[in-house]
């Protein structure tokens, strides 16, 4: 249940002490239990957190300094309930893993913040603009950044997010150094995304474009890598149909295209979600044969609310390969070479 907090002592008792107008406390909880059997591997049985949803707890506060302005911070911090370890550590995070943000807003010209935040096209966080796919995420083996890994957090963070204009939203995410940036400008691993997303009625559609510069000193020959992503769904009122497109080019690495069509289907007290994706391209890390790959993916889940706060959700999806990706080697959830996945949860929000 989420709590607000006032005059939370943020400030210090004595001369100058100041407080947070309204601070929010809040998370999300979700456990489950999940099976996997990849061709010629072994099946396993796991008890799975963040299967669909990482789970967090945070904090959040506002000030309203009047005249349309307003400052205000995020905290969230997440981790794994099934051991109790931090989770989201990419980059080095410590305390508050998954986002660490201060912003200023003002109602007429919109947000600047700083910190570390998930990037526009992550499908997470508070400055994603990611639209056209049901499972963005979550579900393991059917979801879209599967075998085809987008920008997830980056430190060191500059965002600028616009009002609201009659529906269109732009969004502009620098980061001086994804890890840190304390090398030189020129050799720190620079993050850059710009989106536009349109929200109006029954539509939502969004393009990103997003490019990542490695760190010069330590990979000296790898070159930046590029994706565009985009979007588009429409509610028809009784069910909502997806379409969405990814672009990457990393050299060295996946070059390739993935199309993704996938629905959400309300259903008695909860929502039936299905999806469906190909991907083909080239793997140039594959050597002595084609590096041609070719990647699909077919899914669906029911998502039933016990209540406001408290959802059931039984999985099951497969995802195949070539053998490209076979002869290579992957044998894990991001690529893995013909595999099932069964999953039954339940997250709770507080």
């Amino acid at each position: 249940m989420k709590k607000s907090l006032l005059a939370l002592a943020l400030g210090f008792v004595g001369a100058g002490a100041s407080y947070a107008s309204s601070v929010t406390l809040y998370g999300i909880i979700e456990e489950g239990v999940l099976y996997t059997k990849g061709k010629h591997q072994d099946a396993t049985v796991q008890l799975k957190s963040a299967h669909d949803l990482g789970s967090r707890w945070g904090i959040k506060g506002a000030e309203d300094l009047g005249n349309g302005n307003q400052v205000g911070f995020t905290l969230e911090a997440g981790f794994s309930p099934d051991n109790g370890a931090t989770a989201n550590t990419t980059y080095g995070a410590n305390a508050f893993t998954r986002e660490s943000i201060l912003w200023i807003q003002n109602d007429k010209l919109g947000r600047l913040a700083f910190g570390r935040a998930a990037t526009l096209g992550s499908g997470l966080g508070s400055y994603d603009m990611q639209t056209g796919y049901a499972f963005m995420n979550g579900y393991g083996l059917i979801g879209w950044d599967n075998c085809m890994n987008n920008f997830l957090r980056v430190n060191n963070a500059v965002i600028y997010r616009s009002p609201n204009w009659s529906g269109w939203t732009l969004g502009l995410m620098y980061s001086n150094g994804v890890k840190d940036d304390t090398a030189k400008w020129s050799k720190n691993q620079h993050y850059y995304g710009a989106g536009l997303k349109y929200a109006q009625g029954p539509w939502k559609s969004s393009l990103i474009l997003e490019m990542e510069t490695k760190n010069k000193e330590t990979d000296p020959q790898t070159k930046p890598k590029y994706t565009i992503n985009y979007g588009v769904e429409y509610n028809t009122g009784s069910w909502t149909p997806m379409f969405t497109y990814r672009w990457v080019d990393q050299e060295g690495n996946v070059k390739g295209h993935k199309f993704g069509l996938s629905a959400i289907i309300p259903y008695a007290s909860g929502r039936f979600k299905v999806a469906a994706a190909y991907q083909f391209g080239n793997d140039e890390r594959i050597t002595g044969r084609s590096d041609k790959i070719t990647h699909w993916q077919v899914g669906a889940a029911y998502e039933y609310s016990l209540s406001k706060r408290t959802v059931i959700k039984p999985f099951i999806g497969y995802a195949g390969s070539g053998k490209g990706w076979k002869e290579y080697g992957y044998v894990n959830d991001g690529n893995i070479y013909n595999a099932w996945q069964a999953y039954i949860g339940m997250h709770h929000f507080f």
